[in-house]
């Protein structure tokens, strides 16, 4: 094939191939710092040679990069929501284990992350009884400090007082 504008020859695959491996460069800033984390991960696909499997690897990558965005991924129908602290502990998890074989999909990646995704809710629900444990102690300490207070008799209503003030005769009555 032949350039429109310059008339140089080039190979449709290369070309093909080039524009790939922008998209790649374009998708690495939305994994900030962890871009080498991400690359690590999408290796155990078996990725290698790159030149050949760019393909591949922009598939992978843009999957990743969703994931680091969104933090959201489906797993058996059922979807889920990670932090970015859960997915990066997760890819740090998996890149960190041995395969005798490349990786075909996400699933061990993804079943990392439930059980990250559980231990963080249940950190968070500790931290949350915690708090209103705190919040409890602190609203009786209050009520406790005006119990103390003798002849505050702003707050309470008599009986013959609230008879008077509903129009009733008895209390019994409803």
């Amino acid at each position: 094939m032949r350039c429109p504008i310059c008339g140089g020859e080039f190979n449709a695959i290369d070309a093909m191939m080039d524009s790939e491996w922008r998209e790649i460069v374009c998708l690495f800033p939305s994994f900030g710092a962890h871009g080498k984390l991400a690359f690590e991960y999408c290796e155990k696909f078996g990725v290698n040679p790159l030149r050949i499997k760019s393909k591949k690897l922009l598939r992978l990558l843009t999957e990743m990069s969703r994931l680091f965005v969104t933090g959201e991924f489906e797993y058996r129908r059922r979807k889920y929501a990670a932090s970015k602290r859960v997915v990066i502990e997760a890819i740090t998890v998996v890149n960190n284990k041995y395969f005798d074989n490349p990786l075909e999909n996400h699933n061990y990646l993804k079943k990392v992350m439930i059980s990250l995704v559980a231990e963080e809710a249940k950190e968070a629900s500790k931290a949350a009884e915690r708090e209103l444990r705190l919040k409890e102690d602190r609203l009786q300490a209050e009520g406790r400090e005006g119990e103390l207070e003798i002849g505050n008799e702003k707050d309470g209503v008599t009986a013959s007082e609230y008879l008077a003030i509903s129009g009733k005769t008895s209390l019994r009555e409803k």
